[in-house]
């Protein structure tokens, strides 16, 4: 049954209209929140985005962030009538009418389901009063799905004794009926969806929390009133009644967390379809659980959380760990991470958020406190390895729970930025950025590039901005790259594999004061003499310029790279606090400058300062202004017969900025004609 509430709380609030970098996170509300199994909690329609939240106070709410003139409007949909609870947030769908549709429910907290779609097409200002669908139990999440084939929209939810249950609707959202249960089984089951929009409705499942637990992830799928494994096989008939016969292992298994063992508990995230319709997903796995069942002692364990994605490739399950995901949240939820989320169109892309390196495990550290940033991950294809570009870096607060939206010309992750203490107490914001979608061209034949760089807590995260880039550089352009991490001490550093550059055409430098063995170094040098052109990245202004004087004997720094090569000296920096405004200072659209924007941009980065050191004879490309200070930060020049290219750009978010990226592009190519 169902029934209307004739009134509602609600107010409105418009952002203010703020000039800046368009491809900087920006700021979308002040005050929401989200948990992670609802479905969809973002939509991408056109050139907006809709996200539903939850404030600090309780208040669902739907924001509409305009891409065209970037823009954001909050519309507050309840005040008072539910607690402040993230699990609360509601699922939103486009009708095939045009309007949206959000489905929300308390924390367990009573038998209704609540529901409102928009009175005319996407205005989020204008809403139907909420109505109400009683069911057989206590109620929470929702996961709305509209089938084509059909016309069915279906609202999954769990209900009664915590199982999956689902609603089932033949108006678009209108008006609900009971559909059934979809497991009748002891535990608590975790479920994520995703659908094709179709026929076909997938899900992935654990057995239980993974509190009492141990965990297995599953996947299945509904078509046609039936269940089936991943293979196809049938598992039995949707229930269409408040009992069934399903239970989450009667489904394909993907991970196996061993039920007995207490460890490698596993805890579903996302779920995405690629072009063939397969699914894809990632989840988490606890190494370190606590005792099953244990609410008091909770500071002994969920300190390291790992990161898994698989894949159906159209016979098996292929599972891979892929990132150190970090410590858990908070106490008392030691399996809470910051959580992993799917790009939806492209199974090669992902983003997450740790306060760990997603690489080697080692803390992600602000002012000597663990920190929660957002990871951008992408590799080559299914068979080769992710690489990592920090989204946010540095930050003062905890970035959380990301989302990804995309269409053929952008991508977007939104997330959430501050304090989180629990799910019923957290101050959070919500952030936005934009990433324009890259372009393959494949023409740069079968030149070959070597990055060098190093693993060092003030190199900028050049370790892992460096191998993304370097891949990415592979993907789109066609140019052969190798990676070079060094290793060791600073005075007596080494760079594994230098021997065999002599057949690099190009020599990218990218560390921080280290001393060479005399043989490597003479390497670097034969390049250099050769003519063969250099690009340089931020720090490699002071690469060789050890400060010990202890180098021992075999080894050998290199002070006269920067004044001889790169052409300018290091003269400090500018406030470490302080972002750089990027402004050109040659006449844009042609080669080093092509595709760079007109209006400035900026890095989150401080500004290096170089006074008038530059050599004279350098093309200044780009300036930068930071705290009434300027300096170049991008310019040419020769050294000896070789062409040489220098910025002092490469924070690492520089590296998820088009414009940034656009510029290494054109100085690679500069330097390989």
């Amino acid at each position: 049954m169902f029934f209307y509430i004739s009134s509602t709380f609600c107010f409105s609030q418009d952002s203010l209209r703020e000039n800046e970098d368009p491809f900087q996170p920006k700021l979308l509300s002040e005050d929401g929140s989200w948990c992670w199994f609802q479905d969809k909690r973002a939509l991408l329609v056109e050139d907006k985005v809709f996200f539903t939240g939850v404030t600090a106070e309780g208040y669902n709410t739907v924001s509409e962030w305009d891409l065209s003139n970037n823009e954001t409007f909050t519309k507050t949909l309840t005040r008072g009538t539910l607690p402040p609870d993230d699990h609360n947030v509601g699922a939103l769908m486009l009708r095939p009418d045009g309007k949206l549709l959000t489905v929300y429910a308390g924390h367990s907290i009573d038998s209704l389901v609540r529901y409102r779609s928009t009175k005319s097409g996407l205005d989020i200002r204008k809403w139907q009063d909420e109505s109400v669908f009683e069911t057989n139990g206590r109620v929470c999440y929702a996961n709305l799905f509209y089938l084509e084939a059909t016309g069915e929209t279906f609202n999954f939810f769990r209900g009664n004794e915590n199982n999956p249950h689902y609603l089932l609707s033949r108006d678009e959202g209108e008006s609900w009926e009971f559909g059934g249960r979809l497991f009748q089984f002891e535990g608590r089951s975790y479920l994520k969806y995703a659908s094709d929009g179709q026929r076909r409705i997938h899900f992935i499942t654990t057995d239980g929390h993974p509190r009492h637990f141990n965990n297995n992830i599953y996947h299945g799928y509904l078509e046609n009133g039936n269940a089936y494994r991943s293979d196809g096989s049938l598992v039995g008939p949707l229930s269409t009644a408040d009992t069934s016969d399903l239970k989450p292992s009667d489904f394909t298994l993907i991970y196996d967390g061993d039920l007995n063992t207490r460890t490698d508990v596993a805890w579903t995230s996302d779920l995405q379809l690629d072009e063939s319709g397969f699914p894809y997903l990632v989840f988490s796995v606890t190494k370190d659980p606590i005792t099953r069942g244990e609410t008091i002692h909770t500071s002994l364990g969920g300190f390291d959380h790992r990161y898994h994605y698989a894949r159906w490739d159209g016979s098996e399950w292929i599972e891979e760990e892929i990132a150190f995901a970090g410590s858990r949240l908070y106490p008392g939820e030691n399996e809470y991470t910051g959580l992993i989320s799917l790009h939806p169109g492209n199974k090669n892309v992902l983003y997450f958020s740790a306060d760990a390196h997603p690489v080697t495990g080692s803390p992600m550290l602000v002012d000597g406190e663990r920190r929660y940033e957002i990871f951008r991950a992408e590799r080559l294809d299914e068979h080769q390895s992710w690489h990592f570009s920090p989204v946010t870096y540095q930050s003062k607060a905890d970035n959380i729970r990301p989302i990804v939206l995309a269409d053929q010309n952008r991508e977007i992750v939104l997330w959430l930025s501050g304090r989180y203490s629990s799910y019923r107490d957290y101050q959070l914001k919500v952030y936005g950025k934009v990433l324009p979608q890259a372009k393959n061209t494949l023409e740069a034949g079968k030149k070959k590039i070597t990055f060098l760089t190093s693993r060092d807590p003030d190199n900028y995260a050049a370790d892992m901005t460096i191998p993304y880039y370097a891949m990415k550089l592979g993907k789109a352009k066609g140019y052969q790259t190798q990676v070079i991490t060094g290793e060791g001490e600073r005075n007596a550093f080494h760079l594994p594999g230098l021997e065999n550059i002599g057949n690099s055409d190009l020599l990218v430098f990218f560390l921080r004061r280290v001393a060479l063995s005399s043989a490597q170094m003479a390497l670097i040098k034969k390049h250099i003499d050769a003519g063969k052109p250099v690009l340089g990245i931020r720090t490699a202004n002071h690469a060789f310029s050890l400060r010990e004087d202890n180098i021992p004997a075999g080894f050998e720094d290199w002070r006269e790279f920067v004044p001889e090569v790169l052409g300018h000296e290091n003269q400090g920096y500018g406030p470490a606090t302080a972002i750089t405004e990027v402004l050109p200072a040659k006449k844009l659209g042609k080669g080093l400058l092509k595709g760079i924007p007109e209006e400035p941009w900026t890095s989150q980065g401080n500004l290096y300062l170089m006074g008038e050191s530059v050599d004279s004879g350098a093309r200044i490309l780009l300036t930068g202004s930071s705290a009434g200070l300027k300096a170049p930060v991008a310019y040419t020049r020769k050294s000896g017969k070789g062409k040489v290219f220098y910025t002092s750009l490469g924070y690492p978010t520089d590296f998820t900025h088009p414009a940034f990226l656009q510029l290494l592009e054109n100085a690679i190519d500069w330097a390989l004609k």
